[in-house]
């Protein structure tokens, strides 16, 4: 998980993994070995960078706190917006989305925040990720080439002046993977971030997963 402001990352499962949030950071880590006993869940990521040369990218390890610069696409440097690529999710996996929406909107309306908004770009942006991670077979925020959620969203042509990812891979119900996001200190910020306007949401219903991606954002 990635965010800024104040020191905070982490990664984990169920005892989750990193996450991502901006304006705040947390989240938690199982270590190998540690943890209840029974079969262990896929672990899942956040993360959140903030637009500007003073942000930096909190990176959680074996339960140690790593800063190195941020390496997303700055404000200034985001493209105007464009049309949405048609990366969009079908099916059972359209529903799941929304539901996710939904939920995260709910979660949001305790907290005293407004509803964020589904928008198309961020959609994109994260169905992207999670497509790509299900085809590939990897589970980070960089992709394997070094983009991050930052990059994906301006590619998208998402104008951000601030985002944050959650990832997860795994859980079979939007209501699961939500549980799982609320219960790490990290996800959850991200998810109550009340700075946060927009979100898009990517699921692949793919044998290695189900894969789920949380994007949020604010325009420029």
């Amino acid at each position: 998980m990635r965010h800024h402001d104040r020191p905070g990352h982490s990664e984990g499962p169920r005892d989750p993994g990193p996450p991502a949030p901006a304006g705040r950071a947390g989240g938690r880590h199982r270590r190998a070995g540690g943890g209840r006993r029974g079969p262990r869940r896929p672990s899942f990521r956040t993360a959140v960078v903030l637009a500007g040369s003073a942000a930096v990218v909190l990176t959680v390890a074996t339960g140690m706190y790593v800063a190195a610069p941020a390496t997303g696409t700055t404000a200034a440097a985001a493209p105007r917006e464009a049309a949405a690529p048609d990366r969009t999710a079908t099916g059972k996996a359209a529903r799941f989305v929304r539901d996710v929406v939904g939920l995260v909107n709910t979660e949001r309306e305790k907290a005293g925040c407004g509803p964020l908004r589904a928008e198309a770009h961020l959609r994109s942006a994260a169905q992207e990720h999670a497509d790509d991670m299900a085809a590939r077979g990897y589970y980070e925020h960089h992709s394997p080439e070094g983009r991050d959620g930052g990059d994906r969203m301006s590619g998208a042509g998402y104008a951000w002046s601030a985002w944050g990812e959650n990832i997860h891979r795994g859980p079979k119900t939007p209501a699961r993977a939500m549980e799982d996001w609320m219960d790490s200190p990290g996800h959850r910020a991200n998810i109550l971030n009340c700075s946060f306007k927009d979100i898009g949401v990517g699921v692949t219903l793919a044998g290695n997963g189900p894969w789920w991606v949380q994007d949020f954002g604010v325009r420029r």
